[in-house]
């Protein structure tokens, strides 16, 4: 199971979708505000859940606040 951390924005819920008129093409969208990561396109040599999960490990990506 894919896990999506909220938007980064809004906090609303994200979903991984596949693009409509690019075959083998995901990416992340947020389901409020609609802000989305870029398209990940399957490579021949590149198997389907690689190409699902580099979206998703954009989206999951997250900088951490240092102290001062």
């Amino acid at each position: 199971k894919i896990s999506l951390k909220p938007c980064p924005f809004c906090g609303g819920e994200a979903r991984l979708r596949k693009h409509k008129k690019l075959e083998q093409t995901w990416y992340v969208q947020c389901n409020q505000c609609g802000i989305r990561t870029t398209n990940s396109i399957q490579l021949p040599y590149e198997s389907w859940k690689t190409t699902m999960n580099y979206p998703v490990q954009l989206w999951n990506r997250r900088v951490e606040k240092k102290e001062e």
